[in-house]
């Protein structure tokens, strides 16, 4: 049996949107929840993990390796940083390129990120004939448009154990509430 269905996970965009919340993503307990909502067999998904990083940055580091022996496929790259102390770090072309790549191949994708940049690709991945999934930060972090384009939108927040309190932080959502 072939592959069914891809995840394509925008790392950066879920650490910069959970981690200003005091929050981390446990992306073993979304594999796990993923495989189990669409009923699917590890050798029927193709996971991919989309992360730029710092070579001294050694929490992204163990990060990789982390997905890594998790199962995920971890397509990285070098940030770069501007002469003006500014950082380039978007993946969003190779997580294009490789959802385009796969499309053939697959019969559903799941975007998990919240970033409107993909708007372009869930209208092209729906026009090949595919389901597109999004599952998204929420609180207004994933982009209304992104929502709107995709077949069926889900909140990462309300997946019972991915979306969990980072450790020594508070969580500042129940300090506001």
């Amino acid at each position: 049996m072939g592959i069914r269905m891809v995840v394509l996970v925008d790392v950066q965009n879920l650490q910069e949107t959970f981690e200003r919340q005091g929050m981390e993503v446990r992306y073993d307990a979304l594999r796990d929840h993923l495989k189990n909502e669409f009923g699917v067999a590890e050798g029927e998904v193709k996971f991919l993990a989309f992360i730029p990083y710092r070579r001294d940055d050694d929490r992204r580091m163990r990060l990789i390796d982390a997905l890594s022996f998790m199962g995920f496929r971890v397509i990285t790259k070098p940030v770069r940083e501007h002469p003006d102390g500014g950082m380039k770090a978007n993946m969003d072309v190779e997580l294009v390129l490789e959802a385009v790549n796969l499309a053939p191949v697959v019969e559903e994708m799941v975007l998990v990120t919240g970033d409107s940049d993909f708007v372009p690709l869930v209208d092209y991945l729906s026009r090949k004939g595919l389901r597109v999934t999004v599952f998204g930060p929420g609180r207004g972090s994933t982009s209304v448009e992104l929502i709107r384009a995709s077949d069926h939108y889900k909140n990462l927040d309300s997946l019972e154990g991915v979306v969990i309190p980072r450790f020594g932080h508070e969580n500042t959502l129940s300090e506001e509430g």
